[in-house]
């Protein structure tokens, strides 16, 4: 009955481990009610409003039951409150992340990321580290509902599709040439070389999304767990896309955060191999080797 003001658009509801197809006259599959307290994804098959009718408000102080780990939660109220206003603080620091359609926020804290509010009509995949229970706070709460301001972005000519599988790569610096990034610069995020997210550089960590596969042809290429991903960043002085180097675990899982920095890429022109140092040595020398194109390398070390 929720969906009936998109009947013919609404193609499926997808909850926390359930989800219902529609195929035209009826549901069917292990969803069949939804929760005031839970979140869910919608899949549609072109722009619409989800209106909903002869309804009965949910009590603000409703209380949220979350297990350690990913929860799918809703935000039951109509308006908008700043994340750490909005949790209580005996729990706030049992939350380690909070990730929205295309947006996060992690708890470093202070909370950072794309993400700042939660708002009455979305819904958030709430990163615990243990079992808690809460209601939302609501007192510094604006009836005024706003949308995120960052969202999914894409380079010129390119199409990002919003996934119900992401994760989130949370860049804490970013430099070209030694030189940190301009907020004009775009990173963009590869699985091989199909863009699966990107994000503007807004300083400080600036949280770039990557989409995964969700079961259709839009999302082919797209990431699955145990992919590594690549990075670029379209430089707005130059206009050149440039190849960078993270430090960091690239490794691509659903619903998680990895924190890394980005540096570009300086090619080689031919292959080198530098003398050890410090040489003599106790315990530990560095030995540095350069190539100018992928290649399988064997490195040997005689006493």
């Amino acid at each position: 009955n929720v969906m009936s003001s998109i009947e013919g658009i609404v193609t499926g509801v997808i909850g926390e481990g359930v989800a219902a197809n529609y195929n035209g006259s009826n549901w069917a599959g292990s969803l069949t009610f939804m929760s005031p307290t839970s979140g869910y994804w919608v899949k549609v098959n072109e722009v619409c409003s989800l209106c909903i009718t002869d309804a009965t408000p949910t009590d603000p102080s409703i209380q949220f039951e979350l297990h350690p780990g990913a929860n799918l939660v809703s935000f039951p109220v109509d308006g908008s409150v700043d994340i750490g206003s909005g949790l209580p603080d005996d729990i706030e620091g049992l939350v380690s992340g909070i990730i929205g359609e295309g947006v996060a926020a992690n708890n470093q804290p202070p909370w950072g990321g794309s993400l700042s509010a939660l708002s009455g009509g979305n819904g958030y995949w709430m990163i615990t580290t243990e079992s808690i229970s809460f209601s939302f706070d609501v007192s510094t709460m604006s009836r005024i509902k706003f949308d995120d301001e960052v969202g999914l972005t894409a380079p010129d000519n390119k199409e990002i599709y919003q996934s119900t599988q992401q994760a989130f790569y949370l860049v804490n610096s970013a430099t070209i040439g030694g030189e940190p990034l301009e907020k004009e610069d775009l990173i963009i995020a590869y699985n091989g070389d199909v863009i699966v997210g990107s994000r503007y550089w807004y300083g400080d960590v600036t949280d770039v999304p990557a989409m995964g596969v969700d079961g259709s042809a839009y999302f082919a290429g797209y990431c699955s767990s145990g992919d590594k991903i690549s990075f670029k960043v379209l430089d707005a002085s130059s206009g050149n896309l440039i190849d960078m180097v993270p430090d960091g675990e690239t490794s691509w899982h659903n619903n998680s955060f990895s924190v890394i920095s980005l540096s570009d890429r300086i090619i080689p022109e031919s292959i080198s191999f530098s003398a050890a140092y410090p040489n003599p040595f106790n315990p530990v020398t560095k030995l540095e080797f350069s190539v100018p194109n992928e290649m399988d390398v064997q490195v040997v070390i005689y006493d």
